[in-house]
């Protein structure tokens, strides 16, 4: 009996790319067409992968923390305009022209408060790490330049949390999680115990101020995200649950498409000229990476190089791949898996 095409392009992404692991969503039309799970939770006890598995799907938090901005704005509470100052006005007094939109489209200028190479954070608490950058310079001024840094959305999460009166957790598990049937769905790194999630693993390696990935090499990599850090990548998920936020965005139960627009338009830089990641085409829109590609835009979010979810908005299809090996080049997967439904896109190098 001959492979699922689908199912043999994973299998040997699987093996090529050293992941042990993986589940994988395909949605079209409002249809889930597969929800399929792949290989091994954990290498070291042979436990099988399973639809339900939880995995810690790093940076996709942050569509969730621009989205929750974007329904704090549609009920009046917040604009994009408003700054740092208006709403934090104990930080530095250099932040305070800082805008939301600018928070939310890393062109705020900031200094970073994680080591993205090592994937950890300066400090354990908020106000130490906050403690740490308040005295350096910013690295550009607000709106001028786009860089990929941390600090933005944990103060997005102070806003929530100023705004909501509630903790950060707590707002998104009132406003979107509960509401939704995402009862998976928690917060937490690798110091809590969390029932059903997935092992981690790595085939990155630093070399000097880089990771690069090992040819033949696997690793156990403890994943660091302190509470204060939440907004930034705090979420555990599964696929199934992913499904489901995906449902609510189409059916527009969490915001109308005007907001969604919002979220999912690529940002200008003060001249002018698109934000986004150097050398590559995505954009970068509020709390989601964004593709402007002729016919086939795209909106979604890569976590911690091992996860990804994205939505083809003009053809109904939302791909949703979590695998658990840092290093797995996870937007190379989902446009592979793409490419059996739409035969004209091709993987982004």
């Amino acid at each position: 009996m001959s492979l699922d095409p689908v199912d043999a392009y994973i299998q040997s992404a699987m093996q090529q790319h050293h992941i042990p692991g993986l589940t994988l969503a395909v949605v079209q039309a409002g249809v889930v067409v597969k929800h399929q799970a792949y290989g091994l939770a954990s290498l070291e006890l042979k436990v099988p992968m399973t639809v339900t598995t939880l995995f810690n799907i790093g940076a996709l938090t942050k569509m969730f923390t621009g989205t929750a901005i974007m329904t704090l704005i549609e009920a009046g509470k917040l604009a994009l305009t408003d700054t740092v100052g208006m709403l934090l006005s104990d930080l530095p007094a250099s932040w305070h022209a800082i805008t939301i939109e600018q928070l939310l489209t890393h062109t705020a200028g900031l200094p970073d408060l994680a080591d993205t190479v090592a994937g950890t954070f300066l400090a354990d608490t908020r106000d130490e790490a906050l403690r740490l950058i308040a005295a350096r310079a910013l690295l550009s001024r607000p709106g001028e330049n786009w860089r990929y840094v941390q600090t933005g959305y944990v103060l997005l999460g102070m806003i929530i949390e100023s705004l909501s009166g509630l903790p950060f957790e707590r707002f998104l598990t009132q406003q979107f999680f509960r509401p939704l049937g995402m009862r998976a769905t928690c917060f937490g790194d690798y110091k809590q115990v969390i029932l059903g999630r997935t092992s981690l693993y790595t085939c990155l390696e630093r070399r000097d101020d880089a990771l690069v990935p090992s040819a033949d090499q696997l690793w156990t990599f403890q994943y660091h995200c302190p509470a204060y850090a939440y907004p930034c990548a705090g979420l555990n998920m599964t696929v199934g649950d992913l499904v489901k936020w995906d449902a609510a965005l189409s059916s527009g139960v969490l915001l109308p498409p005007e907001r969604l627009i919002m979220l999912w338009t690529s940002v200008k830089l003060a001249d002018g000229t698109p934000g986004g990641i150097v050398g590559t085409p995505f954009g970068y829109g509020r709390g989601w990476m964004v593709v402007d590609r002729p016919g086939h835009p795209w909106v979604g979010h890569e976590g911690g190089a091992a996860t990804v979810y994205g939505r083809y908005l003009s053809d109904q299809l939302s791909i949703i791949l979590l695998t658990n090996c840092r290093g797995a080049k996870p937007i190379i997967l989902l446009e592979g898996v793409t490419a059996h439904y739409l035969p004209t896109i091709q993987a982004q190098e």
